[in-house]
């Protein structure tokens, strides 16, 4: 009984791995050949599985996999497959085009009535949401075009609390103007490790705007923990639990077909926060276990570089303008923009 199992589960597509307290029990013939070291007996990375139940993305030896886990009795089993990488897929850029047709028609409403009488003023505050919101879509569209470019990921030591606080303290504000209350909790003080500070506030950033629009007016909780030498940043909120729709784009199932409603931007955040997370080896998974989904981020704390390099991200493009401001343009009211800036 037990050999016929195995050989059903050495015919499946996918690796399967089943997981007790943390130690690998069995793995299919996939998993073998896509991670020969998943021997039985062997300690699973914690990058992999963070939590009983869940979905999210890994990467081992230089290839990323996407991967759902859930519970068997006392095990846990791990079903994952590698990620076809593609700059921009049909879904994503019907997305993109309909948003920009959607921002262009807020725009000329917006400049429209003031051209045909000279005696009218545009609404500052509505032009500078649409500006900032055309911005982040064209720089979100120019950061997937060269994500396939493979450019060279030069990190630097850097204090992942620090930019929290700085991520936080510079965002609350604003958000509170939507309703949203913002809090960070931290189990650890000057938390170092290898990253890009830009890559990374835009990271976090994302993932903030993320749990905004979902939670409408309520609470996000932005928390960082260290464990085994991995930083393990949580984004929850107390919102109501996703659609159908809204939950197959976190966990990437579903039809892509289906183009993002209205209101749910282009479809290219989450990608650019997986490709973010990919770029410094680290982990995106979608805990399933809370009262509502949950994203987790793993990113490791080393190897650190002692020597100091001075650098210039080349995917840093604010045009001048407030990178904490243009992330969040989605779900910021108009009252948070101007004019000033836009010269």
């Amino acid at each position: 009984m037990l050999d016929s199992i195995q050989a059903l589960l050495d015919g499946f597509p996918d690796g399967v791995i089943q997981v007790r307290d943390g130690v690998v029990l069995a793995a299919n013939a996939r998993a073998r050949r896509s991670l020969p070291w998943l021997e039985p007996g062997t300690p699973i990375p914690q990058e992999i599985v963070l939590a009983p139940q869940g979905a999210g993305r890994f990467s081992a030896e230089g290839v990323c996999y996407t991967y759902s886990c859930g519970l068997a009795g006392e095990d846990q089993v791990v079903i994952f497959r590698p990620v076809e990488r593609a700059a921009l897929t049909p879904r994503q850029l019907e997305g993109v085009l309909r948003q920009l047709r959607t921002l262009l028609g807020e725009i000329l409403a917006e400049v429209g009535p003031a051209t045909a009488n000279p005696g009218d003023q545009v609404p500052p505050d509505a032009f500078g949401k649409s500006f900032h919101r055309l911005f982040r879509l064209l720089d979100n569209l120019e950061y997937m075009r060269q994500a396939e470019e493979k450019q060279a990921f030069c990190p630097v030591t850097m204090d992942l609390d620090g930019l929290c606080r700085h991520v936080t303290d510079s965002a609350y504000p604003l958000l509170r103007e939507a309703g949203v209350v913002l809090e960070y909790e931290s189990a650890v003080r000057g938390l170092l490790i290898p990253g890009d500070p830009a890559l990374l506030q835009k990271m976090l950033l994302g993932l903030i705007a993320n749990a905004a629009r979902a939670v409408g007016e309520g609470r996000v909780v932005l928390d960082l923990r260290g464990r085994g030498g991995r930083a393990i940043l949580t984004v929850s909120d107390n919102g109501p639990l996703p659609d159908r729709r809204q939950l197959a784009a976190l966990l990437e199932e579903g039809d892509w077909a289906d183009i993002p409603q209205p209101g749910q931007g282009a479809g290219l955040g989450l990608a650019i926060i997986r490709d973010i997370v990919r770029r410094h080896e680290g982990t995106v998974l979608v805990d399933l276990g809370q009262a509502t989904p949950s994203l987790v981020v793993s990113l490791p704390t080393g190897p650190m570089d002692s020597r100091i390099r001075v650098r210039t991200s080349s995917l840093q493009r604010d045009g001048g303008l407030n990178p904490v401001l243009v992330e969040l343009s989605d779900v910021l009211p108009a009252g948070a923009f101007s004019l000033e800036g836009l010269d």
